[in-house]
């Protein structure tokens, strides 16, 4: 890998039958704050909670689909991402889809054990929320071209 820093632990998301529920209980007990809600056919019904929303948009992800179950590892720079998503394919892990969301770009994979994993980069800019890709050329071309993928 041509990165000397290693990605952090960005956040874990976790399935539970009633998001909003287990929201409450972490804001209240944990003063964490809701950052947003909504989902997508990938999660389902979603709320996501950070203790600090300035430095990060959320540390941990509440969904309704337990599919959706995932730890997420954060890159510093576009070109980690890119490193990281080249050394999967060539270790020929599948990359079921990839997300270009408002906050982050990034892309999935599984580990010897079919856990989900993300690896991501935040974006420094809000961009716009967009469908999860499950096309291999659209997924390369959002995380190798240049559509799009900027800090």
């Amino acid at each position: 890998m041509s990165t000397t820093k290693s990605p952090r632990l960005g956040h874990v998301a976790i399935s539970v039958r009633s998001p909003d529920r287990v929201a409450a209980f972490y804001r209240d007990l944990l003063g964490l704050q809701i950052t947003r809600q909504g989902g997508n056919p990938l999660t389902g019904h979603a709320v996501l909670l950070s203790g600090d929303p300035a430095r990060e948009d959320h540390e941990l992800a509440l969904f309704s689909n337990r599919g959706a179950q995932h730890v997420a590892f954060r890159v510093a720079t576009v070109d980690q991402l890119r490193s990281l998503y080249d050394r999967a394919k060539e270790h020929g892990l599948a990359i079921p889809y990839a997300l270009d969301s408002s906050v982050a770009v990034g892309f999935f994979l599984r580990d010897p054990e079919d856990n989900a994993v993300e690896i991501y980069l935040a974006r420094s800019r809000p961009g716009q929320d967009r469908p999860p890709l499950a096309d291999p050329d659209e997924i390369d071309r959002l995380i190798r071209g240049s559509s799009g993928v900027q800090p």
